[in-house]
């Protein structure tokens, strides 16, 4: 008979993963459920679970279980009885924190929906859908610019100024570039680029605070107008565009096809923000993100596949050449598209799309 300390697995042991799927819910809701208590802003000062849970007005056993549990996760730290936020994530939970997560509190609002998966998925969408608008006050534009420079500018602009285009660029414009620091860093690479930035009347005074910041007010303007249905000027080299425009089909055709008469010929439109795989089996992130915007009924940016965007391109005259995988450098997989004014007619076949991951 054969050593039973010898014999091999009939199949690889997935048990371990797929508890962890099923756990994700339980530290989901403890996060969260963290967030609403204020938990990481109450904790700036180290204080014990009983004095936390007089304050909180819980019950302090289980307040006491319910830290030691978000200090598993890394969340919390603990020197004895005392718990206080961890260091290295207090700049992003704390609110009034510089670097806080605000987008955390989307997760906190959509609960019901995901816990509603069920029913949803028999009756069809809610028509209910999250809210996701944001004040484009002082205050949001500095916590936009901050975000940004914690990687993802960075990593964009480096991708943008190593295209043999970007050299020999002369007319660059930015849109929907709020606090403008995309369209500085071009110009602090490019000393022969004079750039635009286009946004809303209630944002360009705040975008041009920055641009005086960086002392280039002498190569940098601001075009106040909405870039959907105003004119943004002609003959651009580039145009560039980062998760400012969140359109329907009909809506990115006419928005694509306004970016594509801004262009010369041979001009570069590049757009960082969300695509998924043409299999559609990834990003998850992204996947998930796809499947609440249609439980609700509402899309707030609607994704679409890597070959979906480009025939929308396509059909606007922007031929799609290369998709640069930036989730190194961001906290979402975001996604580098590179498409060029040509004149091929609108409709006609781009060929393969070059990804790079």
């Amino acid at each position: 008979m054969e050593r039973l300390a010898d014999v091999k697995p009939p199949v690889e042991n997935k048990i371990e993963y797929l508890r962890e799927l099923a756990s994700g819910f339980e530290t989901g809701q403890i996060f969260l459920t963290a967030l609403e208590l204020d938990i990481f802003s109450k904790l700036q000062e180290s204080q014990s679970a009983e004095k936390l849970a007089g304050e909180l007005e819980t019950d302090p056993d289980l307040t006491g279980r319910f830290l030691d549990v978000l200090t598993a996760m890394r969340l919390l730290a603990k020197n004895h009885d005392q718990y206080h936020t961890a260091p290295e994530t207090a700049p992003f939970l704390m609110e009034g924190s510089p670097f806080f997560a605000r987008y955390l509190m989307f997760g906190i609002r959509s609960r019901e929906t995901w816990l509603n998966l069920k029913e949803i998925l028999k009756k069809g969408p809610t028509g209910e859908p999250d809210k996701h608008e944001h004040d484009y006050d002082q205050q949001c534009i500095d916590w936009m610019a901050r975000g940004t420079m914690l990687g993802r500018l960075q990593a964009t602009v480096r991708q943008v100024r190593d295209l043999p285009e970007f050299s020999r660029a002369r007319k660059l414009i930015d849109l929907g570039g709020g606090h403008g620091l995309f369209g500085i860093a071009f110009a602090q690479e490019n000393p022969e680029l004079d750039v635009v930035i286009f946004d809303k009347p209630e944002v360009t005074p705040m975008t041009q605070v920055y641009i005086d910041r960086y002392g280039m007010a002498d190569r940098i303007h601001t075009i106040s107008g909405d870039y959907t249905k105003d004119t943004l000027g002609t003959d651009y080299d580039i145009a560039f565009e980062a998760c400012s425009f969140a359109g329907d089909e009909n809506g990115s055709r006419a928005f694509f096809s306004k970016v594509c008469n801004a262009l010369k010929d041979n001009g570069l439109f590049i757009r960082l923000t969300f695509t998924l795989d043409d299999n559609r089996s990834g990003p998850i992130s992204s996947l998930v993100w796809d499947l609440k915007d249609h439980l609700t009924g509402h899309s707030h940016m609607p994704m679409r596949t890597n070959s979906e965007l480009f025939q929308l391109l396509q059909e606007a005259g922007l031929t799609g050449e290369r998709v640069i995988d930036m989730s190194p450098w961001c906290s979402m997989p975001m996604r580098l598209i590179i498409s060029r004014k040509t004149r091929i007619f609108p409709g006609n076949s781009t060929g393969s799309i070059r990804t790079e991951c």
